[in-house]
């Protein structure tokens, strides 16, 4: 045990030591479902609209230059994960030979490795750009246009329950009013608005109901 902490946590190794017990910690609680893959995930969702009459802003410049290093197009710890495993690789074949390094050897290895653990995840992550991303199932905009089936007595301006049938997986059943009037039970509605604030998707009844 002495021997692996000499050899695995001194400087400049240290740091990429921690990081890859850390993922590693992440993807067990991952594998026992302690937590959601995508829990550290963000989208970077903007579109660059490079006008030639218009310099792109730093904030443009530094999104597209994460965005290149596939940050956003892979789930951040697959990448994050890369990272740590490139760069314990890269510090212990070529720092295996320092003895007290200075705070300046220290420095410039960690960078230098970090330096390849990223270019490294770009590489090895570029074959799964976009493949990983965690798509949310029925989303607002699917639901939207949908038609559904009166399941309650039926459906008002304050009361009513409706299931939509989807393309994937089990109806749903939805909490849903009325645009104007009264649908009765097994009417059949289109969904016409969403309110995120209530939960609520106003529906109008469709012609054949």
């Amino acid at each position: 045990m002495t021997f692996l902490l000499e050899t695995y946590f001194q400087w400049p190794e240290l740091p990429f030591s921690i990081l890859l017990v850390v993922v590693t910690l992440y993807w067990l609680l991952v594998i026992v479902g302690g937590i959601d893959i995508d829990v550290f995930d963000f989208d970077l969702g903007f579109d660059l609209d490079l006008d030639p009459d218009v310099s792109p802003s730093v904030t443009d410049l530094g999104m597209l230059g994460l965005r290149w290093l596939n940050l956003g197009e892979v789930p951040f710890m697959v990448w994050l994960s890369v990272v740590a495993i490139v760069s314990w690789i890269s510090t212990m074949i070529l720092d295996r030979g320092l003895e007290d390094p200075t705070l300046g050897e220290s420095a410039f290895a960690i960078a230098r490795s970090l330096g390849l653990g990223i270019v490294g995840a770009k590489l090895i992550t570029n074959p799964l750009r976009g493949r990983l991303r965690v798509q949310q199932p029925n989303t607002i905009p699917e639901l939207l246009g949908k038609t559904c089936t009166i399941v309650t007595s039926e459906a008002t301006k304050e009361f009513g329950q409706a299931m939509c049938a989807v393309e994937s997986g089990a109806p749903l059943r939805l909490n849903v009013r009325t645009v104007e009037g009264t649908a009765k039970k097994d009417s059949l509605v289109r969904i016409v608005d969403y309110s995120p604030e209530t939960g609520l998707y106003y529906v109008e009844c469709t012609e054949n109901a």
